[in-house]
């Protein structure tokens, strides 16, 4: 039997396989599989019952990885650790109650906590798509810190967590689409029961499972018509790709890896990209190809028309056992329940209404908010508690009658969510910047144009110009970056601001401009091939004529940055990635307000005498 990398197990009858290094080796394992011969190690036979401390450390002498069968050994926990890949594995139990969902609440208190979470999330995905897009590398410490937020705020906001995937764009699907996704995943597993440890790892998979689309030609992302079959074998190795990125940082759990290396295939031995097969597929792959394909389904999306809750369901429950595990489909389901927070519906009086929440006594009533339209504007009704929906037990008032897509009948989710946080005493500015920067000029690179206005929800609307009077207006700014999706947007940003712009993509560049012209401000991006920015930032620092130039540090990770490197380094500010024009405009405005940024008319003059 064939697992792939290397692994080739004659003979073998698997029922609970895992491959991990030998470090993570317990005692009580059987080892059924080495990297290298038997015969290379003092082990006769083919295998070996761990009994003794001994055999592990050779064990790490000899091999890079070892395959145990947990169902023969004497130990039968599941192995955890980094390095620690399943294999062969059979459903762990699930809890009898998957209706975690149902029991959430939505309150002004868990849209705060769900909205700062969801907002962390975009712009995260929207940084690892860009930077892997660009250069091929992960933030994996940003990353994990991330999806450890996310497992936290399920506890308190599973509700408005979901009430927020609602809000889709066409635009921005494949950012939106890994948010909810790693929502969705990890709310799914903690309703299983299997753990917070396990939680995150869902969401980690979540938030990466298409970074691979990242390196395809965003034309054929974008693409409406029907795909060829050379497109859509381009298309297909998105998961490849996202695993060989993902397997050789250290800091990336095998499991995780081979999930996404596995998204795409089936219990049926139909998928892609090896063919696997019932319990060859890692489960959480399992999961991942649900929550995927649910996503998917409800978005608007560039091909594939949109369903409703419902039909997605549907769809996923006439697959079972063929493209999706029965077991899973069926516990997602019971997770999500007959409807949830966020759905738009009609009720049996004509209305539209958005539903809250559902409260389960004996039968399911949601609490709705019915939406009053005014010409072209809406306002949000007061709560509505339904009649029971199935069944008949004496008590009047409207029901549902239809279930609609998100974002139709003229009503955006966006605003829908506006509406709620008005009523709720929010502020609803908490919108206004997502999508961001980083999201926009993504999604406009495939158009082969510069960025347009990269936040299309914010207060600078289309046609808007900034005011003549700034203060520094017409000063020159150098931005070095070696992405050219930022150096642009941010080009277009600053330009807006009436600021002179630079660009240049490395340090050394970046060095040599500043030698050769003088500048007032300088964005540098932290991550840079060759020279990093740390390193540009203290030769500057070491320059007499330049040790006062203002500085502002560009990265997707404020936790490493903000503090540590802005003090000791000394940087005047940072920026964090995807930003919008709010972002820049409060970034520019902390400078002029500490006095780093000259007037117009008091450059900085080079050492010959030109300003």
């Amino acid at each position: 039997m064939e697992f792939g990398e290397g692994i080739e197990l004659e003979n073998a009858q698997p029922r609970a396989l895992f491959r991990l290094a030998p470090s993570e080796l317990k005692l009580g394992h059987k080892v059924i599989a080495l990297d290298c011969a038997w015969e290379d190690t003092p082990f006769p036979g083919s295998f070996l019952l761990v009994e003794t401390f001994e055999q592990k450390r050779i064990l790490r002498e000899q091999c890079r990885w070892v395959v145990i069968d947990l169902s023969a050994g004497s130990n039968p926990a599941r192995p955890s650790g980094k390095q620690v890949e399943p294999l062969f594995e059979a459903l762990p139990p699930m809890a009898e109650r998957v209706d975690l969902l149902q029991r959430s609440r939505l309150s002004a208190e868990t849209l705060k906590v769900g909205m700062k979470v969801y907002r962390t999330l975009l712009r995260r995905v929207t940084d690892f798509t860009l930077s892997f897009r660009e250069s091929g590398r992960l933030d994996v410490d940003v990353a994990i810190g991330t999806t450890q937020l996310l497992a936290r705020a399920q506890d308190l906001s599973l509700a408005a967590l979901l009430w927020l995937t609602r809000i889709k764009d066409k635009q921005f699907y494949l950012a939106q689409h890994g948010v909810n996704t790693s929502i969705l995943m990890s709310g799914f597993v903690r309703a299983l029961g299997w753990g917070r440890e396990r939680v995150e790892t869902a969401a980690l998979i979540g938030l990466l499972h298409d970074l691979g689309k990242a390196r395809l030609d965003l034309d054929l992302l974008a693409k409406s018509d029907q795909l060829s079959e050379d497109e859509l074998d381009e298309l297909r190795t998105h998961p490849v790709l996202g695993y060989e990125l993902l397997r050789r940082n250290p800091e990336i759990s095998w499991e995780v890896a081979s999930a996404i290396h596995a998204s795409h295939e089936r219990p049926d031995g139909q998928g892609y990209p090896r063919g696997l097969e019932g319990n060859a597929v890692p489960v959480m792959a399992r999961i991942t190809a649900i929550v995927d394909a649910y996503d998917a389904m409800t978005s608007v999306r560039f091909h594939g028309r949109q369903m409703t809750h419902q039909q997605a369901l549907g769809m996923l429950w006439k697959e079972r056992d063929r493209q999706f595990d029965q077991y899973l489909v069926e516990a997602f389901i019971k997770f999500l329940g007959w409807i949830t927070p966020g759905t738009l519906v009609r009720l049996s009086d004509e209305r539209l209404a958005v539903v809250i929440e559902i409260r389960s006594e004996n039968t399911v009533r949601p609490l709705v908010r019915p939406i009053e339209r005014s010409g072209d504007e809406f306002e949000l009704g007061p709560e509505l508690l339904l009649a029971p929906q199935f069944g008949d037990d004496g008590r009047s008032g409207p029901k549902i009658i239809e279930l609609l897509p998100d974002n139709s009948s003229g009503v955006r989710m966006r605003d829908l969510t506006t509406k709620l946080f008005g009523l709720l005493d929010l502020p609803a500015e908490r919108l206004s910047d997502e999508p961001a920067a980083g999201l926009a000029s993504l999604q406009t690179a495939r158009r082969r144009v510069e960025p347009a206005d990269p936040a299309p929800d914010a207060a600078a609307a289309e046609g808007e110009t900034r005011p003549a009077e700034l203060p520094y207006r017409g000063l020159r700014v150098l931005v070095i970056d070696d992405s050219m999706t930022i150096r642009k947007t941010l080009r277009a940003l600053l330009e807006r601001e009436g600021l002179s712009v630079q660009l240049a993509d490395s340090g050394e560049e970046g060095l040599t401009a500043l030698g050769e012209k003088p500048f007032d401000l300088v964005f540098l991006d932290i991550l840079l091939p060759g020279m990093s920015g740390f390193s540009v930032l203290r030769e500057l620092r070491r320059m007499k004529l330049l040790e006062h130039m203002p500085v502002v540090m560009i990265s997707g990770n404020p936790q490493a940055t903000e503090q540590f490197f802005l003090e000791r380094i000394g940087a005047d500010d940072f920026l964090p990635k995807p930003f919008s024009q709010p972002d820049l405009t409060a970034c520019l405005a902390r400078l002029q307000k500490r006095q780093r940024l000259r007037p117009g008319a008091a450059r900085t003059v080079l050492p010959d005498g030109r300003a």
